[in-house]
C-alpha cells in the first residue's frame, strides 16, 4: 500500500517508519512541519529527524505548515492509501485526512482512553501507571478515535525517557505492520474509546516535578530516572526542609528511615515503602 506517513523527531517518528522501510509498502512521501532540509547530502542523523531520515531515503518531504490548500494539491499527487501520524501535535483537517482511501491511524503512546495529550510517558511515570502503545483512528477530537491497536511495555527498574520511547516505539511499530496487513485483508477491527474513562494531561510545568513520600521508594526512583531528561529540579519535603533534589540514584525497599538523612551529597528519603537515595543541590527551611 502507498503510505503518507507523518510525524517530527525522535524514536516514537523514525523506529515506526524505518521498520515500514523495510515492509511491503511504500512510502510515498513523508509530511512534517516546517522540514529542515540537507539538499541530497548523506549525513549522520544525530538529531533524529523525519524530515532528514526521508530525505537520506529519497522520498518526497512535505512542510505541512504551508496553506492547506497546497498541502491538499500535494498530496493529491500521490495515490495514497493510508496516512500514518507519530508524534506529530498538529490536528489534521477534514480533507487531509479524507485524501487515505483506506484511512488514516495516529500511534499514541498510552493505553487509550487514558492519558490522552501531548506528553503521556511523563504523566504514567508520574501516576505509576501501567504503559503501552495504541493506534487509533485519526478523528477531530485529538486521541478520541476508535483504537485498532493496542499493547503493553514493561521497563525495567531505572529506564530513562529515552528506553522507555524506543520500547514503546518498537512495539508501535511491530503492530503498525500487523494493522497494515489486516486492512489489506479486510480483517481490521476497532473498538470505541468510553469517554467516560478517558483522561487528559497537558505538557508537564515546573510544579509538577514534586517527589511525593507517601509514593514507594520504587515509584519515586523510576519517575525520577525517566523524566530526567526535562532538565528540572524535583521538589520533596520529607520533613521540615523542602530539598531540590537532582537525580535518582537508587532506592532500597528493605530499609527503613524516621527522618531523611545527609550523608554526603546524598539524601535518603523515608517513602512509604523503602527508601529513596538521590543527589540534591539545596534545601529550604519552611
Amino acid at each position: 500500500m502507498n503510505i503518507l506517513y507523518i510525524g517530527s523527531s525522535g524514536a516514537l517518528s523514525l523506529v515506526p517508519f524505518r521498520k515500514l522501510l523495510s515492509s511491503e509498502h511504500t512510502i510515498v512521501a513523508a509530511g512534517v512541519y516546517k522540514p529542515l532540509s540537507i539538499e541530497s547530502r548523506i549525513i549522520a542523523l544525530e538529531n533524529a529527524s523525519l524530515a532528514l531520515a526521508a530525505q537520506q531515503q529519497r522520498i518526497p518531504v512535505i512542510d505541512l505548515s504551508r496553506d492547506i490548500r497546497d498541502v491538499i494539491e500535494l498530496c493529491s499527487k500521490y495515490s495514497i492509501d493510508v496516512i500514518v501520524m507519530s508524534c506529530y501535535s498538529k490536528r489534521l483537517s477534514e480533507d487531509m485526512v479524507n485524501l487515505a482511501g483506506k484511512g488514516c491511524f495516529n500511534m499514541h503512546p498510552s493505553l487509550l482512553p487514558e492519558y490522552r495529550g501531548p506528553e503521556p510517558v511523563f504523566w504514567q511515570m508520574k501516576n505509576a501507571s501501567d504503559l503501552g502503545v495504541c493506534w487509533h483512528r485519526v478523528v477531530h477530537e485529538l486521541d478520541a478515535g476508535d483504537i485498532v491497536a493496542q499493547k503493553n511495555i514493561f521497563p525495567h527498574d531505572g529506564a530513562s525517557y529515552e528506553e522507555i520511547s524506543m520500547q514503546l516505539a518498537k512495539a508501535g511499530a511491530e503492530l503498525l505492520l500487523q494493522l497494515l496487513a489486516d486492512l489489506m485483508s479486510n480483517r481490521l477491527s476497532a473498538v470505541k474509546q468510553q469517554a467516560e474513562l478517558a483522561t487528559y494531561y497537558p505538557y508537564p510545568e515546573k510544579q509538577d516535578f514534586v517527589i511525593d513520600t507517601s509514593w514507594t521508594a520504587q515509584h519515586a526512583y523510576n519517575f525520577m530516572r525517566a523524566t530526567n531528561v526535562f532538565g528540572q529540579l524535583y521538589h520533596c519535603r520529607p520533613g521540615r526542609f523542602m530539598y531540590m533534589l537532582d537525580a535518582a540514584v537508587d532506592y532500597d525497599n528493605n530499609s527503613y528511615l524516621e527522618t531523611a538523612e545527609v550523608r554526603g551529597n546524598r539524601l535518603y528519603i523515608p517513602c512509604k515503602d523503602g527508601v529513596l537515595i538521590a543527589t540534591y543541590t539545596g534545601k529550604i527551611t519552611l
